[in-house]
């Protein structure tokens, strides 16, 4: 790893310690990792995490292990889930959750380390600094240990087999769903199956599947396509809230008719 990448996962690090002493200690916590050394190895670095703001006082290095246990469990759920939003997440007891992934297997965390896998900025934090790191050349695994009162504790440790698991997991929450009939001006045929065609609708560009296999079939054929053809469609638009963002798919359920482009007269 060179200096670059280090530098960008160090502060992939301290962005996901932020996140998680916010999830552990309520909103008004502040973090930082702070680099204390470097240790030989073919990447080894020593970091001080310091919680500070209005909970900084009451904090003791034995309450700092409740964050620990927070990244720890987080990280489990992350392995548990494997890169797939769960099937169902249901209320435990003393303020656990019961989540279960799509293998129907049930991992009991506490409500702070779910609330940290599905923050947007926790997960991308986590993305960069497990998945991206390990997809690097010569790097094997992640590991982070974290010293308390009682020693010395490996609160992550992550294989490059596992890596994939470490991407965003909220799950969906539809808020939308309509079909309209609409008129799209082609702006990039695909001929390859499973690819997304890029239209627009006179004030944006987007890309939408094709969900009718009659057109497809057509296409298939040889229907030919030129620069300003258009497409007179019905169209699904869903849109749905997956953590803090919202996603919107379009998705083309029937095409009306394939219009070519209005031909310009010359003149006599």
């Amino acid at each position: 790893m060179d200096v670059y990448d280090a530098a960008a996962n160090m502060i992939a690090f301290s962005e996901f310690v932020v996140a998680a002493a916010k999830a552990t200690y309520g909103e008004e916590a502040r973090a930082r990792a702070e680099v204390a050394g470097f240790g030989r190895g073919s990447f080894v670095t020593d970091l001080v995490i310091n919680v500070g703001g209005p909970i900084a006082n009451l904090l003791t290095a034995g309450t700092m292990k409740e964050l620990f246990g927070t990244i720890n469990e987080a990280v489990k759920l992350w392995k548990h889930l494997g890169g797939v939003p769960p099937q169902k997440s249901e209320r435990g007891q003393n303020n656990t959750i019961n989540v279960t992934n799509n293998h129907g297997q049930i991992l009991t965390v506490n409500t702070q380390s779910l609330s940290l896998v599905f923050q947007e900025k926790a997960s991308e934090a986590a993305q960069r600094f497990i998945h991206d790191a390990l997809g690097k050349q010569g790097m094997d695994s992640v590991s982070v240990d974290a010293e308390h009162e009682q020693g010395v504790e490996r609160i992550i440790e992550v294989s490059q087999r596992e890596a994939s698991a470490f991407v965003p997991v909220a799950p969906e929450t539809p808020l939308f769903d309509n079909t309209i009939k609409t008129a799209l001006i082609i702006e990039a045929p695909v001929f390859k199956d499973g690819n997304k065609w890029r239209f627009s609708d006179g004030s944006s560009s987007f890309h939408a599947d094709i969900a009718d296999v009659d057109f497809i079939s057509r296409v298939n054929n040889g229907e030919a396509f030129a620069k300003g053809d258009s497409l007179i469609v019905e169209m699904r638009i869903q849109q749905n809230r997956q953590g803090e963002r919202l996603v919107t798919e379009k998705t083309i359920l029937k095409v009306i008719e394939h219009r070519s482009r209005p031909m310009q007269g010359g003149l006599l």
